[in-house]
């Protein structure tokens, strides 16, 4: 069975009846598509009037306009920084990915093949251009200047956005996320210019924009996300319709619109997202993003007087209150499972805080308990999006204790928690990510990552690309790239393309205790059990003041290849030396005391080992500690780490 065989018998083995019957249906709805000679939106009736208003800006946030202006500045010299990719377009081109230079062809969108690279080059790439979220900032470039240079470039851009993608042809039309993102964006766009002739040319009564904000709603609603493919883009695709439909009213089913993204965001609230508050896709920044998506969608409910619900509510306020107990003291997040960098909206400068808009937000809108960020990080955006000053001050303390998540799977064992001297380990026995496919989940049971004061030191590599290059998707997603044991070679999970997991390892906790120390994790997982001797890989993490213990426990029969593997941050300087392994950086040491049984060795930037990925399109080498043992089953493994930091 060749490649592209292949992927289709997973992915229909993944789906439900009632998914298979669905997508066909969507089938025959894309062939009628195609046969359409001529696509005409109904006349938009552009009445009543959005009831925000540009607020006054607080005199405070002075590092953010400089952050905004210098950006838009860039970005009228055509200077643009995109998913960490930097290039120059005088004249953007909708459909050309900068890092390939490949341009997306000009066929019948839904049927586009963007997951080949041969066709589309870096899709992730385009579609970031077309988020449109370099707009939002001139667009706030604008409202802070009214300098009219900023929003005559938004005009001439989004003139060009209309004429290079007539619906629904090019790589523009296939995902009704993209739709999403961009309606969000739009709507901070006619917010942000209004005032200029731009803003009439673009969203008055004749405004060249409304065919096409139609089209997205309209694609949306006949092709958004559903049964194994319903994670963060069914999220996205709904907020996107929700903040559209209720923000511009103007087409005959915007009252339908209203109603069903509402219905499924209230549904998909509960369903995404553990009791705990973690997101279910197993991947932190896809919490974030979600988070982005149903916080915003919540506010334009309150802001016209119909808010979700109450439930709907007290999620948004869950997903916001986990996220201060899962970063270190230097303000790191989280990374495991998939990460691309996706944002919902963007109303501050590229390089700042991801979280410090939202903790306000969530603090004024919905009474979460999250820190205040300090020196008024974030205050523009969220001034911006809900002008409504906190009315009570809300205490925050952060726990001092190791926490868990037991419906995650993921436990924080912690020392000294919010001190300079802070030692921050989480490790993941939970399960392998949402739904059938798991699409962003890793191979990681049983992996940690470690920060000694704020500083990475044991890491996770992240995920660098999706779909432009095979192997490395497939590297950063595998056991070895994790800081577990990889046996006889293989993954835990057995993927079936690079958003599948066909055979998914199980994870089981057998103790967690918190201790003033600091805490201990016994887990277990069945990703083996598949190999001829059905083997069980079974770790004990104990963290006491400043040594963590790792004990590893390979249950089965047979001879078995075992690879031991430690993942050092960028930041870190290693040295091996018989069983005594030396890490440094500026500040810190660990003495890793390393099982006698296995052979060791240093790796750096080699083909499976290595590599670390800070942010999407990006890679660079590290220092990859393995041992490796051909052993008969059972064995145990002891290896120790003796933590020390100036503070």
């Amino acid at each position: 069975m060749n490649l592209k065989l292949q992927w289709y018998w997973h992915r229909l083995k993944a789906m439900s009846l009632e998914e298979i019957v669905a997508r066909a249906e969507l089938t025959v709805k894309k062939k009628s598509w195609r046969g359409c000679q001529s696509w005409l939106a109904p006349k938009s009736n552009i009445l009543g009037k959005d009831t925000w208003v540009l607020p006054p800006l607080p005199q405070s946030a002075v590092r953010e306009r400089e952050g905004i202006l210098e950006e838009a500045d860039r970005y009228l010299q055509g200077k643009y920084t995109l998913l960490n990719i930097s290039f120059e377009e005088p004249e953007i081109d909708w459909h050309r990915d900068p890092q390939t230079g490949k341009r997306a062809p000009q066929t019948f969108g839904p049927d586009l093949n963007y997951r080949d690279s041969t066709v589309t080059g870096n899709v992730k790439n385009i579609w970031e251009k077309n988020r449109h979220h370099h707009l939002t900032v001139l667009s706030l470039a604008y409202a802070l200047t009214e300098d009219k240079r900023y929003a005559e470039t938004v005009e001439a851009q989004l003139l060009s956005w209309v004429e290079q993608n007539p619906f629904p042809i090019g790589v523009n039309w296939t995902s009704s996320l993209e739709f999403g993102v961009r309606l969000i964006s739009w709507v901070w766009i006619d917010r942000l210019l209004r005032g200029s002739p731009s803003h009439t040319h673009l969203f008055g009564e004749k405004g060249v924009l409304w065919d096409t904000v139609y089209w997205h709603q309209w694609l949306i609603s006949q092709h958004y996300s559903h049964g194994s493919s319903a994670n963060n883009h069914l999220i996205g695709e709904m907020a996107g319709l929700s903040i559209a439909a209720q923000v511009w009213p103007f087409f005959p089913e915007s009252s339908q619109w209203q109603v069903l993204s509402r219905k499924i965001l209230e549904r998909e609230i509960s369903l995404q997202t553990f009791s705990t508050g973690l997101n279910r896709e197993q991947a932190f920044s896809y919490h974030i993003f979600s988070l982005e998506f149903f916080l915003l969608a919540g506010i334009e409910a309150q802001r016209l007087g119909t808010p979700f619900s109450a439930n709907y509510q007290q999620w948004v306020q869950r997903m916001l209150e986990v996220i201060p107990l899962v970063v270190d003291v230097g303000g790191n997040l989280l990374q495991y499972g998939d990460g691309d960098d996706g944002m919902a909206l963007l109303l501050r400068p590229l390089d700042s805080s991801r979280l410090d808009w939202l903790f306000r937000l969530g603090r004024q809108c919905f009474k979460a308990q999250v820190p205040l960020p300090k020196d008024d990080e974030g205050i523009l955006a969220a001034t911006l999006i809900w002008d409504n000053p906190e009315q009570e001050a809300i205490e925050y303390k952060l726990p001092q204790n190791s926490v868990k998540f037991d419906d995650a799977g993921i436990y924080v064992l912690t020392n000294q928690r919010g001190s300079r001297s802070e030692i921050f380990c989480v490790a993941d026995a939970g399960p392998l990510g949402f739904l059938s496919i798991a699409a962003h989940g890793h191979a990681d049971a049983l992996s940690f990552t470690l920060s000694v004061a704020g500083v990475p030191v044991i890491v996770d590599p992240g995920t660098y690309i999706y779909h432009a290059d095979m192997e490395w998707r497939k590297y950063f997603r595998s056991t070895k790239a994790h800081n577990t044991v990889t046996v006889d070679n293989c993954d835990q999970s057995v993927a079936g393309g690079i958003f599948i997991w066909v055979e998914q390892a199980r994870s089981n906790l057998i103790h967690w205790e918190e201790k003033p120390e600091g805490a201990v994790l016994v887990a277990e997982h069945d990703g083996y059990t598949r190999l001829a001797g059905r083997v069980v890989h079974q770790r004990k993490l104990e963290l006491k003041n400043k040594r963590l213990e790792i004990g590893d426990r390979l249950e089965g029969n047979g001879v078995h290849s075992l690879e031991w593997r430690l993942h050092f941050s960028p930041l870190c300087r290693v040295d091996l030396r018989s069983d005594i392994c030396q890490v440094t950086w500026d500040g810190g040491r660990l003495e890793i005391h390393l099982d006698s049984q296995m052979q060791w060795v240093l790796a750096r930037g080699e083909k499976e080992a290595g590599w670390y990925s800070s942010g999407f399109n990006l890679k660079e080498s590290i220092y990859t500690l393995v041992g490796t043992l051909d052993t008969k089953l059972p064995v145990s493994l002891t290896n120790s780490l003796d933590i020390s930091h100036e503070s």
